[in-house]
């Protein structure tokens, strides 16, 4: 028997094909066999610049394009940004009819969407997300009750209860790991961690990482909600896996029995093992996953052939096997500087004055990229741009959605979708003239005992007569309440209401910067249905401010923290304070795994560059030379033995200056004394 196609499904298949035809011309021959791979489950390890992302894409058109209906595909990224660029890049190439249905976001949220969908199973209607600031909130409470003495601060607790929970590790073990110093307060800190658990289920709270718990604990321990969850899927695809952590390990693996593996990440770009990541995810994938096969992308389209030989030098030097030679597609270029200084405010100066230059040359200030180790590090150059009055924007401190006068304007907004979010209403509350912490307390513990909307707001408007505050309090909320379906005329309505109390509030801590974000808040509601999607996005995915900035202020020069800085690419980059007792850091040197994570964050700085890289250091470190581990350091040096030929090297060092008795270190012949005549 012959079948025949429709005359409209022939064409839709014409089209796909010519564009994934077109799509195949642009892939190198390791791009188009991972994209085109069959039967196995697939990790395909891809250097930095090696086309990772258009990979991941390339497999998505094609697994469209033989037929795989897209909505039984699942892309899975770590950011909301490189989720809605994935999703874009498929789009615009198969077209909008055969994208519906795709499903591409980050961990959190998909599991999210599981546990919405399915809030009855998981135990979990009308529950609330805790972000970092209500966790910490949490746990000073509970802290200042049992903390005497030398005690571990709320974050460090904080960090600790989600280091565990991440890494599938035991309390006892993390402790080891993390807190060794605090080990004998265990059973104290412990009973903290109870009342927060404990607090968390009264409320009906859950944070961020019980938001991928609650499916992996139901997936491992219900087989039947893994064969639900993993028939849903004919594929799932990871986007830079080398992020991934055990607890995130345990949510793939079950599922990979129902569905297939596709994985694209950089075993020598795992730099996230503070926060729980597991190097092992990646480099032992077809060890833990039957059936599976490793591939390799090595050609890299980013950087001249001089970056990528100095990179490539680092990774040779660990006692791991990368296996892994990158080669520039580019060709050759500028070789990499070192530039050595006395100071950091003389190496500030410097590369200052070098952006200043350039710009009066005709480059942009933003084919720059500053890197560094930590915001404190950045404060010398933040210093010398002001002075110099050079644009920036800083990636890698506190973002738009965790800034307090946001968090005050989603409180409102918390409210109006949860009554029962306790933290939300008294961060409300305690924003109106006239409330107290009293007063607030006493107000919440009763709003969040009220079944209705309706009921709440009759409570508040009495509340209003008894505690003599403005009715605006409950105006706000019952005007916002009627917005659940329009987020934009929320925020919008949200910020009208609460303006005049947080100029009040922040007056003297530059109100008129702080209300610029509210136009980026807007701009971000403008993407959701409803607010409860809008509100569980900007809990769980803190958009960073550099992806908000108005088209017209974007000629800006981007200094950024290494671990913020993956997948940007500048044409000139620089390197901050590359010295010993920094890299390796001074405070990660205990194990094997410290030191090498430490390689690996020196390696994703070095590969950000295009044409230009630049690598500062700071000769006079003190933690290099003035402590008693300094032998120790300048022997760890990741630069020790660095061949001639891979950089050239410049001295601003005032030194060179000096008679060439002083450079010798020989001391001079010099009697002092008085004349005893």
């Amino acid at each position: 028997m012959i079948y025949y196609l429709p005359r409209n499904m022939i064409s839709w298949y014409n089209r796909i094909m010519n564009t994934f035809e077109s799509l195949l011309a642009e892939l190198n021959e390791s791009q188009y066999k991972a994209a085109t791979f069959e039967n196995k489950h697939c990790m395909v390890l891809a250097g930095a610049g090696c086309g990772k992302t258009k990979t991941i894409i390339a497999r998505a058109v094609y697994l469209i394009s033989q037929g795989i209906p897209a909505d039984r595909i699942q892309i899975l990224s770590f950011t909301r940004k490189s989720a809605s660029e994935i999703y874009e890049r498929v789009r615009i190439s198969v077209g909008e009819e055969q994208t519906k249905g795709l499903h591409t976001s980050t961990f959190h949220t998909w599991c999210l969407n599981i546990i919405r969908a399915n809030a009855k199973l998981f135990g979990k209607e009308g529950f609330t997300i805790l972000d970092r600031d209500d966790q910490l909130q949490i746990f000073r409470l509970y802290r200042g009750r049992h903390a005497k003495g030398t005690f571990p601060t709320a974050e460090q607790i904080n960090d600790l209860y989600s280091f565990a929970r991440n890494t599938k590790k035991s309390l006892s073990s993390c402790f080891d790991l993390n807190l060794p110093e605090y080990a004998e307060l265990k059973e104290k800190i412990a009973t903290i961690m109870k009342n927060y658990e404990q607090k968390k289920e009264e409320n009906n709270y859950i944070d961020y990482d019980d938001i991928l718990d609650f499916v992996s604990a139901a997936i491992n321990g219900y087989p039947e909600i893994a064969v639900y969850i993993g028939k849903q899927y004919d594929y799932i695809l990871v986007d830079e896996m080398q992020d991934t952590n055990p607890l995130q390990w345990t949510l793939l693996e079950p599922l990979s029995k129902y569905c297939t593996l596709f994985c694209v990440g950089d075993d020598a770009q795992s730099i996230y093992g503070f926060r729980g990541a597991d190097f092992n995810n990646v480099h032992s994938f077809s060890e833990r996953i039957p059936n599976s096969e490793i591939l390799r992308l090595e050609d890299n389209y980013r950087s001249t052939q001089e970056i990528l030989e100095l990179s490539n030098w680092m990774l040779s030097k660990s006692p791991l096997n990368y296996n892994k030679q990158l080669q520039a597609v580019r060709g050759p270029g500028n070789i990499p500087e070192i530039h050595d200084f006395d100071n950091e405010w003389e190496q500030s100066r410097f590369v200052a004055e070098l952006l200043e230059n350039k710009k009066a040359e005709g480059d942009a200030f933003s084919d720059n990229l500053i890197l560094v180790r930590s915001s404190s590090d950045a404060r010398p150059i933040e210093t010398a741009f002001i002075q110099k009055n050079i644009p920036y924007v800083f990636i890698g401190g506190m973002k738009i959605l965790e800034s307090a006068h946001i968090k005050d304007i989603l409180s409102l907004l918390r409210i109006c979708v949860n009554s029962k979010d306790e933290i939300a209403w008294m961060r409300y509350l305690l924003l109106w003239q006239g409330i107290g912490e009293k007063t607030a307390s006493e107000i919440t513990t009763e709003a969040v005992t009220l079944t209705s909307n309706a009921d709440v707001l009759e409570y508040i408007g009495k509340c209003q007569n008894q505690y003599n505050f403005s009715n605006e309090v409950s105006a706000a909320i019952k005007t916002i309440c009627e917005k659940e379906f329009a987020p934009k005329e929320a925020v919008t309505l949200a910020v009208q209401y609460l303006s005049p109390q947080l100029i009040e509030k922040y007056k003297g801590s530059q109100w008129e910067k702080r209300k610029k974000d509210f136009e980026s808040l807007l701009r971000l509601s403008e993407k959701y249905s409803n607010l409860t999607e809008f509100i569980d996005s900007c809990i769980c995915e803190p958009m960073n401010d550099a992806g908000l900035i108005p088209e017209q202020e974007k000629d800006l020069v981007t200094i950024s923290t290494i671990h913020s800085a993956k997948g940007m690419e500048k044409e000139r980059c620089f390197v901050i304070n590359v010295s010993a007792g920094t890299y390796p850091n001074s405070r990660d040197i205990d194990t094997i795994e410290e030191i090498e994570e430490e390689r690996r964050v020196l390696y994703v700085a070095l590969t950000r560059a295009k044409n230009e890289l630049i690598i500062t250091r700071i000769l006079k470190a003190n933690f290099a030379y003035d402590s008693s581990d300094s032998g120790k350091l300048m022997e760890m040096y990741f630069l020790n033995e660095l061949p001639n030929e891979l950089v050239k090297i410049v001295s601003h060092k005032k030194v060179d200056d000096l008679p060439p008795a002083f450079k010798t270190g020989k001391p001079l012949n010099i009697k002092v004394g008085i004349d005893f005549s």
